[in-house]
């Protein structure tokens, strides 16, 4: 059985009707980047892609239709590598560099990029933090697949025929005639993810041209199992609990400039069938009787679900206010039944002018599902 979800669940038969339609139309645009990752000077808790292709001059933009002229072919359904009689250096790329996973050699894997990504000599220890604050250890890992990916103009584009792709479409990276599409599995004790890379040989050697970390479970369901929960909530008339499931599943389905999966915007359009973005945040400000709050999100953290709030407040207030003001806000959205058990709630702070979107330099504060528990005391 495949773990990929295959389609998404009914959710009313005008809500299936308008999701099918979506799913079929695979649409390639909004907020989806297509364009290549830029280095990242610092990380966040939720950064999780690395890496650029190295540069090229005026590379073009991403079609939005497969392209012809982009061969793939699968060379490993793992768990092992098994590439050392078609590809023998790839091969060896591969066991090293699961070597050093498993052997928490992380400091060492600025060695496996291309000097073109700039991602810096600290990026081992950067993928570690973000991976032991997703997952508990000890951890276990595996390749999952491996897709041998061949132009002869080393041509970035979308490539919807890659065998055993469970419907995913694969994202080549511009300027490699030959790459590979690297997913490694990440199996901890309480979630699973996987390792997307992008694998070029580059002057006889094999390097990492992309990278991203893509979290598969969250309290150890897939975006099926959410999609289902989200529906269960609709049959109860439970709207916002709705919303946020539908918007943890298309989050878990969010793969950036490697990897499209079409299922994730039928999420979206269902998520938003419910809510709107701007009606979401004018029903939370009136819940909380307040017009500061400027933007809502869900919320995927390690230890539960949640909400993200991004509130607007005076630049000069005080970094205890802020936190008395979060705790306030947690102890207002659990009365009113927005957050339930294993639920947390993330805030924000922005100030006037500043994009409700993004987060800002301000930064914020986390309340876990423990913290919330006793929010006022």
């Amino acid at each position: 059985m495949s773990i990929f979800p295959q389609k998404v669940l009914a959710v009313g038969a005008a809500s299936q009707n308008k999701i099918s339609s979506i799913v079929r139309k695979t649409v390639l645009t909004g907020s989806l980047s297509l364009a290549y990752l830029s280095a990242i000077p610092f990380l966040t808790s939720t950064d999780s892609a690395f890496g650029n292709s190295p540069p090229a001059p005026a590379s073009p933009e991403t079609p939005t239709d497969s392209h012809p002229a982009i061969n793939c072919e699968i060379l490993s359904r793992g768990p092992e590598v098994q590439l050392l009689q078609q590809e023998a250096r790839l091969h060896s790329f591969v066991n090293e560099l699961l070597t050093v996973l498993r052997s928490d050699k992380y400091e060492s894997l600025s060695n496996f990029f291309h000097p073109g990504t700039r991602v810096g000599s600290k990026v081992g220890t950067k993928i570690h933090t973000l991976l032991r604050n997703r997952y508990d250890q000890p951890w276990q890992f595996s390749v999952f697949r491996i897709w041998r990916l061949t132009s002869k103009e080393g041509t970035k584009g979308l490539v919807r025929t890659c065998p055993d792709n469970d419907g995913a479409i694969i994202i080549t990276q511009y300027g490699h005639e030959t790459q590979y599409a690297l997913w490694l599995q990440i199996m901890g004790q309480n979630e699973l993810g996987r390792l997307v890379l992008a694998v070029a040989p580059i002057q006889g050697k094999m390097q990492i041209v992309g990278f991203r970390i893509q979290q598969w479970t969250e309290l150890g369901e897939d975006a099926e199992s959410w999609t289902k929960r989200a529906q269960s909530w609709l049959q109860q008339n439970e709207r916002i609990q709705a919303y946020f499931a539908f918007d943890v599943a298309q989050k878990l389905l969010a793969g950036e400039d490697f990897v499209i999966y079409p299922q994730q915007r039928a999420l979206r359009e269902a998520r938003d069938e419910l809510f709107t973005q701007a009606k979401i945040v004018k029903l939370i400000n009136d819940q909380l009787k307040t017009q500061s709050i400027a933007y809502v999100g869900g919320l995927v953290a390690k230890d539960g679900t949640g909400i993200l709030i991004r509130e607007i407040v005076a630049p000069d207030e005080s970094t205890h206010k802020l936190h008395d003001l979060c705790l306030k806000r947690g102890s207002s959205l659990k009365r009113a039944g927005w957050l339930r058990e294993k639920q947390g709630l993330r805030c924000n702070f922005i100030v006037a002018g500043m994009d409700p979107t993004q987060d800002s330099p301000l930064g914020g504060f986390y309340l876990s599902p423990s913290d919330l528990k006793n929010p006022e005391k």
